[in-house]
């Protein structure tokens, strides 16, 4: 069998073109999970209700990484090239945030188990136990299930890039279907903790969100023809994502915004493609997606620092409403996005660069 990812002359992929769009939207994403871990802090108000999706975040991130996988996919790359590639993206930064997290954790105080140590592996997510996958931080089992997603791309898709238009739009269809008819059949199960990792946490099923961005990704590398304004797919994603803070726990996190999370990916890369323009092109916007991932491992960990830094200084950190409470949380949001500069430019960037076999191929997303 080969070890090609994307044998020479099995299937015509286009060149590629930078989707910078795509790289902003990540900060956005990441945001709102920042947003839901905000909501634990302080007085819940109504305001921050509008956060109770923020986990959907996660399910934007799945989509960009499965259209990013499937755009930039190569003739004659090697499963061992791309796991290389992947391993240095990620798992540098990951591993100097467990080890902080760990130190932090010995400094309150925390008992550290065994159990705090398997996250190295990531393979966390596949057990369904709360203190299993959410061992060290509460953020680390979504690389789990990211990890996963590696792996299996060079499996799935050689049979993915070779499905027709049609095929492409059954597919997408179907995972609609999927995702919608299991959040429909658990619904009144969801308070067992098994079901729970089940829909949330389990790798497989959440493969499904990274499938149909590869999916998007051949879409448009296909030349399908579907006009859909950018702006009126963050209108959609917009609405969607507070209209999920008030549906079903089922339906939460991925199914409510599934559809208008596709549009907008959708939307953003035909917008870059047709050099159209687009705020979240813009210098800022994109550096602040640029660093999205290292805010996303360190945000939680930030955030309880500054509270708890807060209440060494006599705030009361329980009875923080209204604006109090947001200036609270735009102080933690400032520490973490400093944080995670200096996270992408000390250790992210640096060790991608070293660890990435050489010639390395250029992502469409920073």
């Amino acid at each position: 069998m080969s070890s090609k990812v994307l044998p020479a002359g099995s299937i015509a992929i286009p060149g590629r073109r930078r989707l910078d769009s795509l790289t902003g939207l990540r900060f956005f994403a990441a945001l709102a999970v920042f947003g839901f871990h905000g909501m634990h802090y302080g007085v819940q108000g109504d305001g921050f209700a509008l956060f109770a999706a923020g986990m959907s975040g996660v399910s934007f991130f799945y989509i960009v990484s499965g259209f990013v996988m499937g755009w930039t996919a190569r003739e004659n790359d090697t499963r061992t090239l791309f796991y290389r590639r992947r391993i240095a993206r990620i798992y540098p930064s990951y591993l100097v945030v467990w080890a902080v997290t760990l130190v932090l954790m010995l400094a309150g105080k925390r008992d550290v188990g065994a159990v705090d140590f398997l996250p190295l592996t990531l393979l966390q997510s596949w057990v369904p136990n709360e203190t299993v996958y959410f061992a060290a931080s509460a953020v680390f089992w979504s690389l789990s299930c990211e990890a996963f997603f590696y792996l299996v791309f060079p499996w799935i898709f050689p049979t993915l890039a070779k499905l027709s238009v049609r095929g492409i739009l059954v597919g997408l269809s179907g995972i609609v279907v999927v995702l919608a008819g299991l959040a429909l059949v658990l619904a009144p199960a969801f308070d067992s903790p098994v079901v729970f990792w089940f829909l949330v946490i389990f790798p497989p099923v959440r493969l499904l969100e990274f499938v149909a961005g590869i999916l998007i990704a051949r879409l448009v590398q296909r030349g399908f023809k579907f006009s859909f304004p950018l702006w009126a797919a963050v209108v959609l994603a917009l609405g969607s994502f507070v209209a999920a803070g008030y549906a079903p726990p089922t339906f939460m996190r991925v199914v409510v915004t599934l559809i208008p999370f596709m549009l907008l990916v959708w939307a953003a890369a035909n917008t870059d493609l047709a050099g159209a323009r687009s705020v979240f092109r813009s210098k800022w916007v994109v550096r602040l997606g640029v660093w999205s991932y290292g805010f996303y491992l360190v945000h939680s960990q930030v955030m309880a620092v500054w509270f708890q830094a807060l209440a060494f200084a006599k705030v009361d950190v329980d009875a923080l409403d209204g604006a109090l409470l947001v200036a609270a949380l735009v102080g933690a949001f400032v520490v973490a996005t400093a944080t995670a500069a200096a996270l992408y430019h000390w250790v992210e960037h640096p060790m991608e660069k070293r660890l990435r076999p050489k010639p390395a191929l250029v992502d469409v997303t920073r």
